[in-house]
């Protein structure tokens, strides 16, 4: 009997094992995803930051008066 209860607990071993393995793969492929949105944010943002200073010198030098 004590082989039947071994048995069962390394299957059940296997199974949570298999589970863990999917659930940290699905974990790092989120991560991977959330990675590449981070840098195409950054380079958004970088840009957005670049138009709104050019947009503010532009509208500096139409109220002063100088192009």
């Amino acid at each position: 009997m004590a082989a039947t209860t071994e048995s069962r607990t390394t299957a059940q071993l296997k199974k949570t094992v298999a589970a863990q393995k999917e659930t940290l793969s699905k974990a790092l492929t989120r991560i991977s995803n959330l990675t590449d949105e981070i840098a195409i944010l950054r380079g958004e943002l970088n840009r957005f930051k670049s138009d709104v200073a050019n947009d503010v010198k532009y509208l500096t030098q139409r109220v002063d008066g100088t192009d």
